[in-house]
């Protein structure tokens, strides 16, 4: 029997099986905790009106929360501003909008914009 039949099927030449990774691996922590809000953003007006876009550790495509202080979608909010000036903007995430996906993607017009 040759070496390379012999060998577990599930198994990598790195030693662990399957997709899975290791086992017992890492469980999601050193996230950091609670409620940040320190963190600089700067946000810029897309090219599409209504859009913008908050640099920040990542760059994300936000648009204005009409109803500050509420999540309609479990989304992520940015409240950008001092004192009592502030603008909340919501995130749209691109994986859950073919939209958000298509405005990334690079289309060359959407069609709407706001009011």
């Amino acid at each position: 029997e040759s070496p390379a039949i012999s060998k577990n099927f599930n198994e990598s030449s790195s030693g662990h099986r399957g997709r899975g990774g290791f086992r017992g691996g890492g469980r999601g922590g050193g996230r950091g905790g609670g409620r940040g809000g320190s963190k600089q953003v700067v946000i810029e007006p897309h090219r599409f009106p209504g859009m913008f876009i908050a640099r920040g550790q990542e760059d994300m495509l936000v648009t204005k929360n009409l109803t500050p202080g509420e999540s309609v979608y479990g989304e992520k909010r940015i409240s950008v501003g001092e004192g009592e000036t502030k603008i909340e903007y919501r995130q749209w995430n691109p994986f859950r909008s073919k939209l958000a996906a298509a405005i990334i993607g690079g289309v060359e017009n959407i069609h709407i914009g706001p009011r």
